[in-house]
């Protein structure tokens, strides 16, 4: 899955949002370059699907959400801190065909 060293598991479920989102600089960057207003992108995550998940630190859980419903499809890492009530958006990115298999939910 993404970020080499991180163990993520296969999982299947509605990406629900549970706490404040915090962005980094580079979703923002991201968002840009792939073309996507903040607002769009944050209705598409209401209807993503978490496809993988992997504990990253003490307290915080990394999912890779899959969205399908805009013009080409994303994955979004987002980090959620239950202790602190937060949930970081990571990263954004357009899967690279080659990379993950036919449905976009299990990297090659």
């Amino acid at each position: 899955m993404p970020d080499g060293g991180d163990h993520y598991r296969p999982v299947s479920r509605p990406y629900v949002r549970r706490f404040e989102y915090r962005y980094t600089e580079h979703v923002f960057d991201k968002l840009q370059l792939i073309d996507i207003a903040l607002a769009e992108f944050e209705r598409l995550l209401g209807v993503g699907e978490v496809i993988a998940e992997a504990p990253s630190g003490l307290l915080v859980v990394r999912e890779l959400v899959l969205l399908i419903e805009w013009l080409r499809p994303l994955h979004v890492v987002v980090g959620v801190a239950e202790s602190r009530r937060c949930e970081t958006l990571i990263t954004v990115y357009e899967p690279y065909p080659a990379e993950w298999s036919g449905d976009l939910r299990r990297r090659r």
